[in-house]
């Protein structure tokens, strides 16, 4: 009984386990990989700029834990380059930030390099791709929502001959944030195609013989640059970072849940194996360890077992034991014991 219990236990943690898993992998769907800021790949302690294969598919940089509390000795200045297959473009476009300025500079900045060597401006301030999304397409003057947008990404088009890259720089000050301040980057890196090349039965055409995977549209990540092409617009679901964050919370709550019937079940297989004290039982504290009574049956064929100490008690010397006998018949009653002698 006690074996199933630790069977039925196990596969509890097991499957609690599994759930915990599949909760914190819904942010971001399997067409997306993740890099944190934290990683030596990305930020390299000698800054050594690190190359990134992603082929032909699409990756997040953001960091994990390092901007939660600002708090360092040193600026962190990262440099890394993400490069695509043979014939593929890429975008880059940063989905959220917020850098400080200083005065008309950016104190933390964002930079990114084409292969050609071309740089983008220093990018800095407060962005929001989310919040950013109706206001541009409502917009009445297209040349200004456009500029306003297309500061914020940088591509690298695609060539049939060689492969796209970007680089990236990413400069955070070590100076302490003041009230209100906070520091935020998240960057979406995503290749395409050629719809000549790749076709349309996974692909989408999205201007000028481009396409990209129908994975990308309307999935809460802006792959695309605006301005020049979209994948967020007229989308089913009008707001799909909302039906993330609800995902995230229904798994949370569940993992709660689930929690809670696990800590129970334990406390009741604990209760059931005698392995916990409950209420006045526990005043005497030989109680959780007192074996179970041994039933009838049991008592009848089984001697219970004696304490070595009393059995060395009884063995006495015989030069003692002589001495506590009574005296013998013949001693006392010597006439009568030897009838010879009458």
């Amino acid at each position: 009984m006690a074996r199933r219990n630790v069977l039925s236990l196990l596969c509890l943690l097991y499957f609690a386990n599994t759930c915990m898993n599949y909760s914190l992998c819904t942010f971001y769907n399997n067409y997306y990989e993740e890099y944190g800021l934290e990683s030596e790949k990305l930020c390299h302690i000698l800054g050594k700029v690190s190359t990134i294969d992603i082929k032909i598919g699409a990756a997040i940089v953001r960091p994990k834990y390092m901007l939660d509390r600002w708090n360092v000795r040193a600026n962190v200045h990262c440099k890394f380059k993400f490069i695509t297959a043979k014939g593929y473009g890429l975008f880059g476009v940063i989905q959220k930030m917020s850098f400080r300025r200083n005065g008309t500079q950016c104190l933390d900045y964002v930079q990114f390099k084409r292969k050609d060597f071309h740089k983008t401006e220093k990018f800095c301030g407060l962005v929001d791709r989310s919040n950013m999304k109706y206001a541009i397409h409502e917009s009445e003057d297209r040349t200004e929502s456009q500029s306003l947008s297309q500061i914020y990404a940088e591509y690298d088009p695609s060539n049939h001959k060689s492969n796209a890259e970007l680089e990236t720089e990413i400069f955070i000050s070590k100076e302490k944030l003041e009230e209100g301040e906070f520091l935020a980057i998240r960057i979406a890196y995503t290749t395409f195609g050629n719809c000549s090349t790749v076709g349309y039965k996974r692909y989408e055409l999205i201007g000028h013989d481009t396409c990209l995977l129908n994975e990308y549209f309307c999935d809460g990540v802006y792959n695309c640059i605006p301005g020049i092409c979209s994948d967020e617009d007229n989308c089913t679901n009008e707001i799909i970072s909302s039906d993330t964050g609800i995902n995230v919370t229904i798994g949370a709550v569940s993992i709660m849940i689930l929690c809670l019937v696990v800590f129970i079940a334990c406390l009741w297989m604990c209760k059931k194996s005698q392995k916990l004290c409950w209420s006045i039982d526990c005043a005497d504290s030989n109680v959780c360890s007192r074996p179970e009574p041994l039933s009838r049956d049991t008592e009848g064929s089984v001697n219970p077992s004696v304490p070595s100490a009393p059995m060395l008690e009884v063995a006495v010397p015989s030069s003692v034991a002589d001495k506590d006998l009574p005296p013998s018949y013949d001693s006392l009653f010597p006439e009568q014991s030897n009838p010879a002698r009458s």
